[in-house]
C-alpha cells in the first residue's frame, strides 16, 4: 500500500469523522453525537477507499459484513436494555454480548457464504 493511498484514507477519513460529528451536536440528545462520529464515518470511509482501489465488486464482502455486524449491535442494544437492570451489569452484558453473536453470527452463516 502506498503512501499517498494511506494518507487519501486518513483525509477522507478524517473529513468523514469531522461531517459525523457535525450532524450529531446538530441532533437531539446530545448522548447520540459520540455514536455519529465514530463508527458510521470510518465504515463510510473504509468502503468509499476500497471502492477506489479494488472496484465495486470487491467492496460487497465488507458491505455485508457490516450489516450483518450493525443488526447484531441493535440486538446487543436492545437485549442490554432490557436485561441490564434486572439481572445486574455483567450477567446482563454477557446475555447481551450472546445476543450480537447470534444475529451477527446467524446472519454470517445464512448471507455471508
Amino acid at each position: 500500500m502506498s503512501i499517498a493511498l494511506i494518507g487519501a484514507k486518513a483525509l477522507f477519513g478524517g473529513l468523514a469523522v469531522v461531517g459525523f460529528s457535525l450532524i450529531g451536536q446538530a441532533g437531539h440528545p446530545k448522548r447520540f453525537a459520540g455514536l455519529f462520529s465514530a463508527a458510521p464515518s470510518v465504515a463510510l470511509a473504509s468502503l468509499a477507499m476500497t471502492v477506489v482501489v479494488r472496484g465495486p465488486d470487491a467492496t460487497v464482502p465488507y458491505a455485508q459484513g457490516m450489516l450483518a455486524g450493525s443488526a447484531g449491535m441493535v440486538a446487543y442494544c436492545v437485549t442490554s436494555l432490557l436485561l441490564i437492570n434486572r439481572l445486574h451489569a455483567l450477567v446482563g452484558s454477557i446475555l447481551a454480548w450472546l445476543a450480537w453473536f447470534a444475529v451477527a453470527g446467524g446472519l454470517f452463516l445464512a448471507v455471508g457464504r
